[in-house]
């Protein structure tokens, strides 16, 4: 099956691209407005509706296949590209990564990801995105040929063993705190509210009592709800380095106030995002490594997550043999090919610690589909659900994905 031509088309992402270094200082949310000047390169205003790539590759049977890229929401920060926009790829770019595809088979997958990933274009490597894009157009080609679904295709082309276990599904309620709660617990969500902790005044409040206050009502609303006894789901929050901001980076202080965050939890499971964000990887890695030393003489069992810093799949297996975490997220949108987010999770999964295979919600349908089929290929631990912050519709999309995945392995044995 060769290719034989090849589109460029725009899409649209299923949130928003916001500027996070506006959103952190001086800009003014009026309802779902963003007000301010935008401050990381690239952005027009402060937020933008989310935009993305399609790529349709052509091939020789008559048949097409497809995949999409967007940019993460906070684009152009901690060391990751900018936003991507079909208008920003100027046609000698397109003329560049056509001429590498066309003519070459679908099933030299690995070697084409792999040209992909290397391919530059002025000096540059591809927009991250665009390479997320390619792939996955690839990946639907291969399974396409060998008459299988996505996930057995990369399984066997990886040789790794495809996961019998359920998929965990974690979620991004946003800003709405308290309906995307009740949501969550209706789902039956692994690992939720995510909660979007921005701002130390108005999230977490003086000495960190509003984020406490917020967490009481979290674990009464699961008793209000009524919830099985087999439910035990955990709490997840995404600080965005506001607890090093809080407490001055003091990582002592940092680590009192996850203890009193876990303990106010109990008897659920604690999980905290980038709670401390530093201006270079090696400073977010040796602070990292520094609260989870003093997590670990509270006798903490609390799960600290890595996400900034952490983009590709290099950064990755440095942060893995740091061991300054207990989980990384993989932030597929971030690495590029999507081999690369496979490989990453079996990186990451090698040496023993837990694979969050996350991305943004400025992800698309194909997108969060396509990450299932990754996150079964790969066993990962926890899977972010996408696209949007609705909730309901980011779980719907993956879970049922996750089934026909399932009927169709069981229905070819």
């Amino acid at each position: 099956m060769k290719i034989t031509d090849c589109d460029f088309l725009p899409i649209e992402g299923g949130w928003y691209l916001d500027d996070k270094a506006a959103i952190e200082s001086d800009a003014v949310s009026d309802y779902y407005l963003l007000k301010g000047k935008p401050k990381t390169k690239g952005f027009r205003s402060v937020r933008e509706p989310g935009s993305g790539v399609g790529v349709l590759l052509h091939l020789e049977t008559g048949q097409n296949v497809y995949g999409e890229g967007t940019s993460v929401t906070y684009a152009g920060t901690a060391g990751r590209d900018p936003i991507l926009r079909l208008q920003d790829l100027d046609s000698g770019l397109r003329q560049h990564l056509s001429n590498l595809l066309i003519g070459n088979k679908v099933t030299d997958f690995l070697p084409l990801c792999d040209a992909v990933e290397n391919l530059s274009y002025m000096g540059n490597k591809l927009h991250t995105g665009l390479r997320y894009a390619v792939s996955q157009a690839l990946l639907e080609g291969l399974a396409l040929a060998r008459e299988c679904t996505k996930m057995e295709s990369l399984a066997e082309i990886l040789e790794i063993t495809p996961s019998t276990e359920r998929l965990k599904f974690g979620i991004q309620g946003g800003e709405d705190r308290y309906v995307s709660v009740d949501k969550a617990i209706y789902r039956r969500v692994d690992a939720f509210p995510h909660a979007l902790i921005h701002h130390k005044e108005c999230d977490l409040g003086e000495n960190g009592d509003s984020l406490v206050s917020y967490t009481k009502w979290i674990k009464n609303r699961l008793v209000e709800h009524g919830i099985e006894e087999s439910y035990h789901p955990t709490i997840h929050f995404d600080c965005y380095g506001t607890l090093g901001r809080a407490f001055n980076w003091d990582m002592g202080k940092v680590a009192d106030y996850i203890v009193r965050l876990e303990k106010t939890v109990s008897p659920y499971r604690l999980q905290i995002e980038s709670p401390i964000e530093m201006d270079s990887q090696s400073s977010q890695i040796m602070s990292l490594g520094s609260l989870k030393n003093n997590l670990s003489q509270l006798g903490s069992k609390v799960t600290l997550i890595a996400d900034e810093w952490c983009n590709t799949l290099e950064d990755v297996i440095r942060f893995s043999e740091a061991g300054v975490v207990h989980m990384i997220q993989v932030k597929m949108p971030d690495l590029g090919a999507i081999t690369q987010s496979a490989k990453a999770v079996m990186e990451i999964k090698k040496r023993g610690l837990l694979a969050y295979l996350g991305g943004s919600c400025n992800e698309t349908d194909l997108n969060a589909k396509n990450t299932v089929h990754v996150a079964l290929a790969t066993s990962a631990d926890q899977v972010l659900a996408k696209p949007g912050m609705g909730v309901d519709e980011g779980i719907s999309i993956m879970r049922n994905e996750e089934s026909r995945i399932r009927a169709l392995i069981k229905s070819s044995i």
